[in-house]
């Protein structure tokens, strides 16, 4: 961070956290890994460090419970899920509970990319002749991005975000795909919604979804990004240690940007969407 010149750094588990471990194991883990992050991590940097809370998916009431006890006693800016849990989505009844709690906090929650299900990947990305080759088509070679970007949408579509209207998501990797479809969505799928939804499919993007920059350290992809998003809704991030920090803020300080649209990048819509100042 410091080489980087990275003033706050928003730490999270690594995938897949918490949330396939079943029942009271799940709970345990989730809350002793967000206990230590919080007494063990950030102390040492506190004007440095934030958390997103991993949590025991596999038990939504609980995840929601151990949402706002990371939130009130640990000062967590949010959570952050990792793809299907169970093959469910977010958009399943099954976790109103937690995306219910989260809108009343006032705090995000964060999909991370995970692997397909054993289904989708013996259909999509098997039968190759490469096992390695499978696995990275299916993970962080496209079908991560895929996975996040459809799960979004199953949150719009299926009326999850007319049920929590001011329900936060954020998602990375300068917005998994979805920008690039962003003028398709507002042709075919609003079409077919026009009488399901509260609003166009289009809006939801500027009322309830946040993309980062994570690891996607390309010119092209950012103007796409804000051409879809607005410079409201992007964040600078970085995805360290898969991605390197040096490399990431070097990109972002040489882009040809008005300083005030860098400025918002940078921490600006951080801030305001975190509750989080400068350090």
């Amino acid at each position: 961070m410091d080489q980087a010149g990275i003033g706050m750094q928003v730490l999270s588990a690594v995938t897949p956290g918490a949330q396939n471990l079943p029942g009271a194991e799940g709970v345990a883990y989730a809350r002793k890994l967000n206990s230590w992050v919080a007494n063990e991590v950030i102390p040492i940097y506190p004007d440095r460090f934030r958390a997103f809370a991993t949590l025991p998916l596999s038990q939504p009431e609980a995840a929601a419970d151990e949402l706002e006890r990371s939130v009130r006693e640990h000062g967590f800016v949010g959570c952050m899920s990792y793809g299907a849990v169970d093959g469910k989505y977010l958009d399943h009844v099954d976790f109103e509970p937690l995306l219910g709690r989260a809108e009343a906090l006032d705090v995000p929650v964060y999909i991370h990319p995970n692997w397909a299900s054993p289904q989708a990947t013996d259909v999509f990305y098997d039968g190759l002749g490469d096992e390695l080759l499978s696995r990275i088509l299916g993970g962080p070679g496209y079908g991560w991005h895929q996975e996040v970007a459809l799960q979004c949408l199953r949150m719009i579509a299926s009326g999850v975000l007319d049920r929590f209207p001011n329900l936060q998501i954020v998602i990375g990797h300068m917005g998994e795909g979805l920008p690039f479809y962003y003028w398709r969505f507002g042709e075919d799928l609003d079409r077919i919604t026009r009488n399901r939804l509260h609003k166009p499919v289009q809006q939801y993007f500027h009322d309830n979804l946040w993309i980062t920059t994570s690891a996607f350290f390309r010119d092209e992809l950012l103007r796409l990004a804000l051409s879809a998003m607005g410079e409201d809704r992007v964040m600078f991030s970085v995805d360290y240690p898969m991605a390197s920090g040096q490399l990431g803020a070097d990109w972002f300080r040489g882009l040809d940007l008005p300083r005030a649209t860098k400025e918002k990048i940078a921490h600006k819509n951080a801030e305001r969407l975190l509750g989080i100042g400068p350090s």
